[in-house]
């Protein structure tokens, strides 16, 4: 019998903050895939309805698909924590575990790793199902790249009740396969363990560098004038341009740029190197060609700016806090050099919980004019009615894309973008001393208006949101899933309509390809019910 409870307090809450589930009933806690079949079985026969059913295994949905109003009970998968090896399919590891454990064990266990995220407390459920990219991505790829099979609780059409689909894979189940692939958490069933073959040996070692930049001088002028940013943002498109014309040797590398708030005080520009067995990159050669690299690096960003003595913020994912954590310890040193498992547990940062509003983009170019002098002017804007200082957490993050992860057609997984060389991350966060499940409604506005208002200008040439199907230049690509932003189109509504919300993230893969490759076909064959709803769940047909 699957063990149930009445919820506690923790269980209406998620990572962000803004999000609560103030009607909860019942939580269920299983141990097993067939705890979990046993615990959605229980939950029809109480006569729950779709959209009061939800999954959780991380917690961390940056919108209230999960924890809302509607959301009577909830299926924790925390107690699925499983992890082997299996003659067939690969190395498995359950939804239960987060990043971090992934990391840990594959390292420690089998010594390999997977391309998956940075932030430790991310659960895999979610994070897997809904493509699964970081640090070590433009080298080996995104975690579903990897997937051989997975193991999930599925409702298909004509199914009187849930059932146990095992080791679901390209030879028996290729249409449930594929759409698990990126399809994201919730759209096609409860998934309960993931399996993995020819995963990447883990290297040794992880280098890590970053350079801050001062937005103003002492006396209080601009250093980080538009022109300055425009040359900032074109050196670190450089950096992401390296390797996409597959030379290999570019690609242990990722670097991310925060655009920080002019509340924040710098900029920061943080690159993350690793030697890669698998691709043959390793040995002293190659950490004295990292240490020519940075050396250049540094006075190339000189030239542009002046470098500031004192460590940036690094908020965001990862969080870091400050640059320092990781910055090189000695002055005269151009990395810090940590083993493997050590630096990924340093870089592990998801950062504290607040509330926050999310939004993304892909890029297959660089920064347009039009889109620099946006991002110029919002990252100077305070919002009416809030002092400067809360806007210190608010940012464009940018991360180096592609390399690896372009070597795979936009079909073969339900993540189309694979063209790309650069993915955003729009984020704004904001703490109070409200009662929990409530929110400052002032703050909410301010910086929901305010990320808001700098997306739709900086993405204004193509119609207020990163659309190739309004971008004659090819640079825009869409977004991401599992940065979800209610923002794009929901459920029920028209303006602009989940239509537009399901493009932006799967591009032609969300339903205009053949049935095999149609989130909205095979949705509506294998979850025709629509269990898990939320306000960006993919609509049956």
């Amino acid at each position: 019998m699957v063990m149930s409870r009445l919820p506690v307090l923790s269980d209406r809450q998620g990572f962000d903050r803004r999000w609560y589930a103030p009607n909860l009933k019942r939580v269920y806690a299983p141990a097993s895939a067939a705890e979990v079949t046993a615990a959605w079985r229980e939950v029809i026969a109480s006569g729950a309805k779709a959209g009061e059913l939800q999954i959780t295994c991380g917690r961390h949905c940056y919108e209230n698909f999960v924890y809302n109003i509607g959301t009577k009970y909830i299926i924790d998968l925390t107690g699925l924590r499983g992890v082997g090896s299996d003659p067939n399919y690969g190395y498995y590891i359950d939804v239960g575990f987060g990043n971090w454990d992934m990391y840990r064990m594959f390292n420690n266990m089998f010594d390999t790793t997977l391309p998956a995220g940075s932030c430790y407390s991310v659960g895999l459920g979610g994070h897997i199902t809904g493509g699964g990219y970081g640090l070590f991505s433009r080298a080996f790829g995104l975690t579903v790249d990897y997937l051989s099979a997975v193991d999930v609780v599925i409702m298909p059409q004509g199914a009187p009740t849930p059932e146990l689909y095992e080791k679901v894979s390209p030879v028996n189940h290729p249409d449930l396969f594929w759409a698990v692939c990126g399809g994201g958490g919730g759209n096609f069933g409860i998934i309960t363990r993931y399996y993995f073959q020819n995963t990447p040996k883990a290297p040794q070692y992880l280098y890590t560098t970053a350079f801050s930049f001062d937005w103003q001088d002492e006396n209080g002028n601009l250093l980080i004038t538009e022109p300055v940013l425009r040359q900032l943002l074109d050196n670190f498109t450089q950096f992401s341009q390296e390797g996409q014309d597959g030379d290999k040797s570019k690609w242990p590398s990722f670097g991310i740029f925060h655009a920080n708030h002019l509340a924040a005080g710098k900029m920061v520009f943080a690159s993350y190197y690793f030697d890669a067995p698998s691709l043959g990159i390793q040995g002293q050669e190659y950490e004295a060609y990292l240490n020519d690299r940075i050396k250049d690096q540094k006075k190339t960003l000189g030239e542009i700016t002046r470098l500031s003595t004192d460590p940036g913020p690094i908020n965001g994912h990862p969080w870091h806090g400050t640059a320092k954590a990781i910055s090189p310890v000695s002055a005269t040193a151009q990395l810090r050099r940590f083993t493997f498992l050590e630096g990924v547990q340093n870089t592990n940062g998801s950062g504290p919980n607040q509330f926050g509003k999310y939004k993304s983009a892909y890029m297959k170019k660089g920064f347009t004019d039009d889109m620099v002098a946006a991002l110029h002017e919002h990252l100077q804007k305070v919002p009416d009615g809030v002092p400067l200082s809360s806007m210190s957490q608010s940012l464009c993050q940018i991360d180096s894309y592609g390399c690896a992860i372009n070597q795979v057609s936009s079909t073969a997984t339900p993540i189309a973008q694979r063209s790309s060389i650069m993915k955003l991350q729009y984020q704004t966060y904001w703490d109070n001393d409200a009662a929990i499940g409530q929110d400052n409604k002032q703050l909410e506005k301010a910086h929901v208006g305010w990320i808001n208002e700098m997306y739709a200008d900086v993405y204004a040439k193509y119609g207020g949101f990163p659309d190739p199907r309004n971008d004659p230049d090819d640079n825009v690509d869409g977004c991401y899933f599992n940065y979800p932003d209610s923002c794009l189109g929901v459920n029920g509504e028209n303006s602009p309509g989940i239509d537009h919300a399901m493009y932006l993230y799967f591009l032609e893969n969300y339903d205009t390809g053949p049935a095999d490759r149609n989130l909205r076909a095979i949705k509506s064959n294998w979850n025709p019910q629509n269990w898990f709803a939320s306000a960006q769940s993919i609509p049956v047909k």
